[in-house]
């Protein structure tokens, strides 16, 4: 192990240094996540930047994601997820359409909305109320590719499994809460529109 001379054993530059050796020696590439330990650490001490997909269809329709966790709860929400380090905003909504949805979607590589969350009351978090709590949001609005259905995706899961597609052409009473202020009035507009 090798330590910065300055830094004083126990000290948070040295702990910062051996974390930095520990995540080299077991070849934690940052650019292809964090094991959730650590990504929750950063996630106390910054702002994470997410992508959020508003996927809509020829129907008028927009598609929801069922989530449960310890985080922000259970609800249907906006299938989204975090930018890694050196991460397009097109590599992100990719990767996340292809975890989220199961395909990767047609997009363009500009936000229609970026907001910020500020979650700090009410936290589910065990280990720290700041876990999760800062998230800077961007939308893209999404297609399906053609031919493509979500049952598929959804075969063997119920309602209210984690993961589990939904298309509304309504906001449902259990969107979750954390997304209500950040989407609610986009979704409301969207929804006019199609009329």
């Amino acid at each position: 192990m090798s330590m910065n001379n300055n830094a004083k054993v126990g000290s948070i530059d040295y702990l910062v240094s051996e974390l930095n050796n520990r995540m080299i020696s077991e070849g934690i590439d940052p650019r292809k996540g964090l094991p959730e330990s650590l990504f929750l650490l950063t996630a106390s001490l910054t702002p994470i930047p997410n992508v959020d997909l508003f996927v809509t269809d020829s129907n008028k329709r927009f598609l929801l994601s069922w989530r449960d966790d310890k985080y922000y709860g259970c609800g249907w929400h906006i299938p989204g997820g975090c930018i890694r380090m050196l991460e397009t905003f097109e590599e992100r909504v990719q990767k996340t359409a292809i975890e989220e949805l199961g395909t990767s979607v047609i997009c363009d590589n500009n936000p229609v909305l970026t907001v910020e969350s500020l979650t700090v009351k009410d936290r589910f978090a065990e280990n720290t109320n700041l876990q999760r709590t800062h998230n800077i949001c961007m939308l893209f609005e999404c297609k399906l590719p053609e031919g493509y259905s979500i049952d598929g995706f959804n075969a063997g899961k119920t309602e209210k499994d984690q993961g589990y597609l939904r298309w509304f052409d309504y906001l449902p009473e259990d969107f979750l809460d954390v997304q209500v202020p950040l989407y609610k009035e986009f979704i409301e507009r969207w929804l006019e529109s199609q009329y």
